[in-house]
């Protein structure tokens, strides 16, 4: 199977977020401390990009760096986009880890995940070492070579 990484475009000057493809299938995304709406573009058009490789991919997203909630209209922007790709998702992610550093946060978000289910396995971490040690047995399980650096950012070598 190929593992051939998607390609992302450059991050643009004025966007924070960063989307590492770099330990592919494992992917990372860290926030930045405010999230803007050039922010979420960046991300999305990223996404689509994750979403059209030939492989099924799993992704950390590091929370712990943002300073300020999204406001209502980011929220919306996003939870629009990604109810509009739950059949892509649910077919191309093995699974989504999210690195809340706030244990109350992360209480917040697993109810939340009961209650409104995402279309692939989805779990709270407080740290990016065990998001990524979750993800990276999740490539394994899908039967996908797993690089050095996903296994060193999982504390796994």
């Amino acid at each position: 199977m190929s593992r051939e990484r998607p390609e992302i475009s450059d991050q643009p000057e004025d966007v924070g977020i960063e989307f590492d493809v770099t330990m592919w299938p494992l992917v990372l995304v860290t926030m930045p401390p405010t999230i803007r709406m050039n922010d979420i573009v960046y991300l999305q058009e990223s996404y689509e990009h994750v979403f059209a490789a030939p492989v099924r991919h799993a992704l950390v997203v590091d929370t712990t760096t943002l300073e300020n909630i999204p406001d209502a209209t980011l929220r919306r922007h996003m939870k629009d986009f990604e109810d509009g790709r739950r059949p892509i998702i649910r077919e191309k992610n093995i699974g989504s880890a999210i690195v809340l550093s706030n244990s109350l946060a992360r209480g917040a978000y697993t109810a939340l995940r009961w209650i409104s289910p995402q279309p692939a396995p989805n779990k709270a971490f407080s740290n990016v070492r065990d998001a990524a040690r979750w993800c990276v047995k999740g490539i394994e399980a899908d039967g996908q070579e797993v690089p050095a650096a996903a296994y060193i950012l999982a504390g796994m070598l």
